[in-house]
């Protein structure tokens, strides 16, 4: 399989037309043969995180392996796979450059070193679903169900506080499904969460309260969720069809939030992806719009670059100067 990814040498050119900005990345491209070895190829990476340093780390979720781009040689190498990790599912970096991982189907969160030896070790009732490690070294999980849809624990494990509500849609499975979404961590340790319906924002301060909400402009028309869910026996089947309007997001550290806005359908989201961007203040108003070269999934934001992450073939990681 061939994977590509492109970063820039010098900034980009911004072509400025009433609010549009299109972003036209120059510089060189690496090849599958510059960036990968022959014992690290890349099948599927689901998300990424960009560390206190600099270095961006990929999660393959299909191999279960953790693979880093170095900041200064911009190599990409495998840091470790299912020798230690199993099954994961989300990865997050702390301030001290310690990454957290999700094992979803376990139901167990990992604080890990460098090296991926296991510091932490968290175990959850809630059916955790993403995680996020804040600026206190504290790590935030969403969860699939239990009273609180976030809970807190520190560096060490320790349970910390728990705050928030799913959407009730009178269906645990619908409630979990809708009130799923990305967290962006902001700079003063609270947070950014998307829910996949209604396309809502929240801000969550450290402590669990709410800053502030709002719905992201777009030109888009959301339509109300169809999910039904039917049981036979000991099997649940779960049929959804709704429209994710913010397909990923990043905090820049002036608190602007950077989000890829799709609106389509969610197989056709999740599997497309978006060229559409958009950054906007903590409040909701929309500073800027452009329209990206290339299709996108996942995007981050660090070492003050924004990331953005194609998943799908042919694979991509560009960096563009924040805006």
């Amino acid at each position: 399989m061939k994977a590509l990814f492109s970063r820039s040498s010098r900034p980009p050119i911004f072509l400025l037309a009433i609010s549009l900005i299109v972003l036209t990345i120059s510089g060189q491209c690496f090849s599958q043969t510059n960036l990968l070895n022959a014992d690290a190829p890349i099948s599927f990476p689901e998300t990424f995180v960009v560390g206190p340093q600099g270095d961006v780390y990929v999660l393959d979720t299909n191999l279960s392996t953790l693979f880093a781009l170095e900041s200064q040689s911009g190599k990409l190498k495998r840091v470790c796979g299912a020798e230690k990790l199993k099954a994961p599912t989300d990865v997050a970096v702390d301030r001290q450059g310690n990454l957290w991982v999700l094992s979803a189907v376990r139901s167990r969160i990992f604080r890990m070193n460098s090296s991926c030896d296991v510091q932490t070790e968290i175990v959850s009732k809630q059916l955790p679903l993403r995680i996020a490690a804040n600026s206190f070294g504290e790590v935030v999980v969403l969860n699939a169900n239990g009273n609180n849809l976030f809970e807190v624990f520190g560096a060490d494990g320790k349970w910390l506080r728990g705050f928030g509500k799913r959407l009730d849609y009178k269906d645990e499975v619908t409630s979990s499904e809708l009130s799923d979404g990305r967290i962006a961590p902001d700079r003063s340790g609270g947070f950014f969460f998307s829910f996949n319906y209604p396309p809502l924002i929240r801000h969550y301060g450290r402590q669990g309260n709410l800053i502030s909400e709002f719905k992201p402009a777009s030109d888009v028309e959301i339509a109300p969720p169809n999910v039904s869910v039917s049981k036979r026996g000991k099997f649940t089947t779960v049929n959804s069809s709704y429209q994710i309007l913010v397909l990923d997001m990043a905090v820049d550290t002036q608190n602007r939030l950077y989000l890829l806005m799709s609106g389509k359908s969610k197989v056709s989201a999740l599997s497309e992806g978006t060229r559409k961007l958009t950054v906007v203040a903590g409040s909701g108003r929309v500073l800027k719009t452009a329209q990206l070269e290339y299709n996108f999934h996942r995007l981050a934001s660090g070492n003050r670059r924004l990331y953005l992450l194609r998943n799908r073939k042919p694979l991509r990681l560009d960096a563009y100067p924040a805006l």
